[in-house]
């Protein structure tokens, strides 16, 4: 068939979101980069001012060792000079204030530079989730796609305001401390560096056989929000089955997995700073051995020692504070590849910029629409059909006939494979989705209702007023239980239980009838009511469908009797046609359909 577009069905998310090899730390915090633009000035002022930290730090054991060399030079003589001991440690101390002022300011400005990119990389993910096609939907976790926008995030914003301040202080600090060494004695200096190149070689093999670990540490984080996500929603289900010992043992396996990459990643890197504690220590102990023999030999003098095991602790410290922060670095990393994966998932094809005419009139086509949601199983086959303004068309099959599939693909959310849909003689796919949206208010079986006020969520995104609300209300028999609540219809829908399931259906029917768009589609709107509500509700969808082309989804055939059309659908496929009456006395597939099911019911 021409024109069909690849899916992935029900592989679309693992394929998509899942990386076999990971890819390099440098791309992933290339990534990470991208998003400080906009607050580049003061990410690179942050790193000016962690050099100028890591300057003055680094200037100060000089002053110390003049300070060291004028009192021993003092007992000796008996004479210290206390004018220039006091001049020098005025001068470390303003060395010492300013480097804890620039620490400041670095630490502010970086805080805020990680929470707007935080704040950026949500915002492309939200963004994202508007461009992607509907498969992604009906097979990704929801859990995961939470932990890419809350934990992944959360991880990169806590790496780059804490762990790369303390990486890049780090590197700042061991040049300039090499630099001031090897000005003051090359002998020490080279104790010193050897010492330290050791350690710097014992971090590069520990960090590069950890990053898998703090990969594999964030997928199972992801697993993790997805069971509890999954286990939370569907509660009540699990109860009811008694299938709680079955998601303990799902529950305990990802657990152990999480235990297990968290335990890997957090002892491998855990082993660097008792690793760097002890490479200090014995350029420490080198320094103090090599520096002593230099006194003794009149080489240097003690000063220059003392200079030295300070610029050893901070040479040091520098690489233990590189290999303490690779940790986050790390996970951060392995949050920015998840983000990324997701940012690059397939969208949408190209949507037009078409709108639809102007007045609607309600005229609907499928000509020969064929569709499937995967290439290897068709589930819409030549599907055409004629419907008049203003006409009530049902829907009506067996179970996986294909009357939601029909529905979604006149919604656009998904694109056929072949043939056209057109609304007013113009296909769908000159229409943008936006306005090809606002011509249809949709019910469905599954009621839909957010955190709000009853008034917030009858009104959604539509201007209507207090009256159209309350007259909405009234005609799907919600007006009495309105005004028996303190707050009326502001009262605050906030947990699932406040509201029976009966009621959340009128308030998703009163929704519609507030809404002003020439095209309805109803999927068993009345099917979480009482018989004496559906009635009532009934006479209002009856009258809210007058002048509007609408289309019926219909499971019991005792609701579309009085249907203009009734489309009778087997095996993706339109078998029969026509009304009520005419398709009984066909002793077809729609009659089999209506006598069984009023058989059951009997």
């Amino acid at each position: 068939m021409s024109g069909r577009i690849p899916t992935l069905g029900g592989n679309y998310f693992v394929k998509g979101m899942r990386r076999d090899k990971p890819q390099s730390m440098s791309k992933s915090w290339k990534l990470i980069y991208q998003y400080t633009k906009g607050h580049r000035f003061l990410f690179f002022l942050s790193i000016f001012m962690i050099g100028v930290e890591s300057l003055f730090t680094a200037m100060a054991p000089s002053y110390i060792s003049d300070m060291t060399n004028i009192m021993t030079d003092g007992l000796y003589t008996g004479n210290i000079d206390l004018e220039a001991v006091s001049y020098l440690g005025l001068i470390c101390l303003a060395l010492y204030l300013c480097g804890t002022l620039a620490m400041f300011l670095r630490n502010y400005w970086m805080a805020d530079i990680s929470q707007y990119v935080a704040r950026d990389m949500r915002e492309a993910m939200d963004r994202k989730m508007d461009r992607l096609p509907m498969r992604f939907f009906d097979s990704c976790r929801k859990g995961d796609v939470m932990s890419r926008f809350t934990n992944d995030s959360d991880t990169v914003g806590f790496a780059l305001n804490r762990s790369l301040s303390v990486f890049i202080h780090g590197v700042f600090l061991l040049i300039i401390c090499t630099i001031l060494m090897l000005l003051t004695d090359l002998v020490l200096a080279g104790v010193a560096i050897i010492t330290a190149t050791v350690g710097m070689l014992i971090s590069l093999l520990v960090i590069n056989r950890t990053q898998k670990y703090y990969r594999e540490q964030q997928r199972n984080i992801g697993n993790m929000y997805g069971l509890v996500s999954e286990l939370y929603t569907t509660h009540d289900v699990v109860l009811a089955y008694s299938a709680t010992e079955i998601n303990k043992k799902r529950f305990d396996d990802i657990n152990e997995s999480l235990r297990i990459s968290g335990f890997r990643s957090e002892i491998t890197m855990g082993l660097l700073p008792a690793l760097m504690g002890c490479v200090g220590n014995l350029g420490y102990v080198a320094v103090c051995i090599v520096g002593s023999v230099m006194v003794i030999n009149g080489d240097i003098r003690m000063g220059t020692v003392v200079a030295f095991i300070l610029y050893v602790k901070m040479f040091m410290g520098p690489l233990d504070m590189i290999s303490s922060s690779m940790g986050n670095i790390q996970a951060a990393g392995a949050g920015a590849e998840r983000i990324d994966e997701f940012l690059k998932m397939e969208e949408m094809p190209a949507d037009s910029n078409g709108k639809h005419h102007e007045p609607v009139e309600g005229r609907v086509e499928f000509r020969d629409v064929h569709f499937g949601y995967s290439e290897d199983s068709e589930t819409i086959k030549g599907f055409s059909a004629k419907i008049e303004p203003g006409q009530k068309v049902a829907i009506v099959g067996a179970t996986g006939a294909g009357k939601t599939t029909t529905v979604n693909l006149l919604m656009r959310f998904y694109d056929v494979w072949s043939g056209d849909i057109l609304i007013d003689g113009k296909s769908i796919k000159d229409m943008s989705r936006e306005s090809l949206r606002s011509m249809f208010c949709m019910v469905l079986q599954d009621t839909w209702l957010f955190e709000g006020t009853i008034r917030s969520n009858i009104a959604y995104c539509t201007d209507a007023s207090e009256e159209e609300v309350m007259e909405a209300c009234r005609q799907v028999g919600l007006d009495r239980f309105i005004e028996s609540l303190p707050d009326g219809l502001d009262t605050v829908i906030a947990t699932k239980n406040s509201l029976s399931e009966g009621q959340k259906q009128q308030i998703c029917i009163a929704r519609a009838l507030v809404d002003k768009s020439p095209m309805l589609i109803l999927d068993e709107a009345t099917s979480n009511v009482d018989t004496r509500t559906e009635t009532v509700i009934q006479n209002a969808i009856d009258s809210m469908m007058e002048g509007r082309t609408s289309f019926v989804i219909a499971h019991r055939l005792s609701t579309v009797r009085n249907a203009d059309l009734i489309l009778v659908m087997k095996d993706g496929s339109i078998v029969e046609k026509g009304t009520h009456d005419e398709l009984l006395s066909r002793n077809g597939v729609y009659m089999d359909l209506y006598h069984s099911q009023f058989e059951m019911e009997d």
